[in-house]
């Protein structure tokens, strides 16, 4: 391959020098780049192979201060294979990594390349990597979550199809009562079919998602450091999708961090003699950070502390959507230092 005489011919000039590796991951091909501490480089592309690639970089081992790429949908794999071999990776988040701010060119070569120079300059801010369990069981609570979008959907086209008929809808199906449903299985339309296949839809779905709740038990269950109930009294569904999200709460230092990371910290935006403005980072579990402030309102309806603190909030500010952040984002630190006393 050509890609391994250039690196012969790079390897004899390495000498002390140390080098930082970028990757740009794809399904079939890795993108790699070599760069080192005075600005000589080498990139080339190989096929994705995880074992190759551990090849390829071994003569420069004692060089490599960091390999770094973009977290993506080929997962954290290539990370755990890395870092088993001794290597000290950076798995970036690709909202966090600096961009130009015009149009320049764009290639995978070329992206390897800058992800190799921000890892040598100490830009890029990695992301944490879990293990192999911590990640299926994030998998299971986020296929559930998929589960639950999909009866909301069903329910929505069973009503959309009772509206275009002008059917009216049975009066307990705004709560889905088992009698509504029943009541639809029965009720004379023209659209029987449909009507009978979106309802056999929902029932597998339901089924599918009560398995998934056992599952998801189970598995809460055997993590015995983070036991649900020990959360700070939100249901069990809020309190798995943190531990899944969160899944090594004792690695944030600061409630900031925490904050930060579910989306829940506020922005400050101010310029010259302009009042600030303050506004969520657009980025985060956006998911969790949803449930999370469902819980707050739950949570300011049933307890005095919580309603005192939504009020103050309001009064300063005159802004309901702003206060009830604000008590989310203290919901979510007592969640948060809950797990860890958990764990």
């Amino acid at each position: 391959m050509a890609f391994v005489t250039k690196l012969s011919r790079f390897s004899e000039t390495v000498s002390s020098q140390l080098i930082s590796v970028g990757l740009d991951v794809h399904k079939k091909t890795y993108s790699v780049c070599l760069y080192r501490t005075d600005g000589i480089y080498e990139v080339f592309s190989m096929p994705s192979d995880n074992y190759k690639l551990i090849t390829i970089l071994a003569p420069f081992k004692e060089n490599i201060t960091r390999i770094a790429y973009e977290a993506g949908p080929t997962g954290f794999k290539l990370a755990r294979d890395l870092i088993r071999e001794g290597y000290e990776v950076i798995v970036a988040a690709p909202s966090r990594v600096p961009r130009p701010v015009s149009p320049s060119n764009k290639t995978d070569n070329l992206d390897a390349k800058k992800l190799a120079e921000f890892a040598m300059s100490g830009l890029l801010n990695p992301i944490a990597i879990p293990t192999v369990e911590e990640e299926s069981y994030r998998r299971l609570v986020r296929r559930r979550n998929q589960i639950t979008d999909s009866i909301r959907r069903v329910k929505q086209r069973i009503k959309a199809v009772l509206l275009s008929f002008s059917i009216k809808e049975p009066d307990k199906l705004i709560r889905w009562a088992n009698d509504a449903i029943e009541e639809l299985r029965q009720i004379d339309v023209p659209c029987r079919e449909t009507l009978d296949s979106l309802l056999r839809e929902m029932d597998f779905l339901k089924y599918e998602q009560s398995i998934l709740d056992e599952q998801i038990a189970e598995q809460t269950e055997q993590h015995k450091a983070k036991k649900v109930k020990l959360l700070h009294g939100v249901g069990q569904i809020v309190a798995t999708n943190f531990l899944a999200e969160v899944f090594r709460p004792e690695r944030f230092n600061r409630a900031e961090e925490v904050t930060a990371y579910l989306g829940l910290a506020p922005m400050i935006s101010q310029s010259g003699s302009g009042k600030a403005r303050t506004r969520l980072r657009p980025v985060g579990q956006q998911r969790l950070r949803s449930l999370i402030i469902e819980a707050a309102w739950i949570w300011r309806s049933k307890d005095e502390e919580a309603m005192e603190f939504y009020n103050r909030i309001l009064s300063r500010t005159g802004l309901p959507q702003k206060a009830i952040v604000a008590l989310a984002r203290k919901l979510a630190v007592r969640m948060w230092k809950s797990a860890v006393h958990a764990a």
